[in-house]
């Protein structure tokens, strides 16, 4: 599991230079890797660093393991996305105070938009949040949903970066047998 873990975040990681960045390219295309500033590229590592505790990679893209239910009732299903790519990095202003309480950087990483379905217990595929209204069952993964996923808030502050955790990709777990066997899928 942990060189899967380690095999999807080197291919993640290849990928920062199709990324672009905001403050170098506002003409929506992809930059080159030299356009990514230093400061920038380190934010993408640690989003995707994060991103991948959270997601495997499979076949047909990367998967996580979600319970949006409670100990006492779980709703539990699976989620896959076709792709994780980093697409961009917008910079925060930081103010002076920011500064005296050890702020280096802070900002956002954004992810490109994606197609995604789902597969478990009986649910709105991707919470409602894409503008339609397809359902999950157990047993057969939903069809594809465009899907854009929100960006991940990302800081360093005294020399140690931090992702903020209550984000869309971030709220899920690597799944195991046991979760595709609850899901009814492969």
């Amino acid at each position: 599991m942990f060189l899967g873990v380690a095999v999807g975040l080197a291919m993640a990681l290849g990928s920062l230079g199709c990324g672009k960045s905001d403050s170098a390219d506002s003409g929506g295309t992809r930059g080159a890797a030299a356009q990514v500033s230093g400061i920038e590229r380190a934010a993408q590592e640690a989003a995707l660093a994060e991103v991948m505790k959270h997601w495997s990679k499979a076949p047909d893209g990367w998967i996580t393991a979600r319970n949006t239910g409670s100990s006492f009732a779980p709703i539990e299903f699976l989620r896959q996305a076709r792709e994780l790519m980093v697409v961009g990095v917008r910079e925060y202003d930081l103010s002076d105070s920011d500064r005296l309480n050890g702020f280096e950087w802070a900002g956002e990483v954004s992810f490109k938009q994606t197609p995604c379905r789902e597969a478990g217990e009986q649910g709105i595929v991707l919470d409602g949040m894409a503008g339609i209204s397809i359902f999950r069952q157990r047993g057969r993964w939903s069809q594809w949903i465009e899907f854009q996923p929100e960006a991940v808030k990302v800081q360093k502050v005294k020399g140690k970066w931090q992702v903020h955790q209550d984000t869309w990709l971030l709220r899920g777990t690597p799944p195991t047998a046991a979760d595709f066997a609850k899901a009814g899928v492969k």
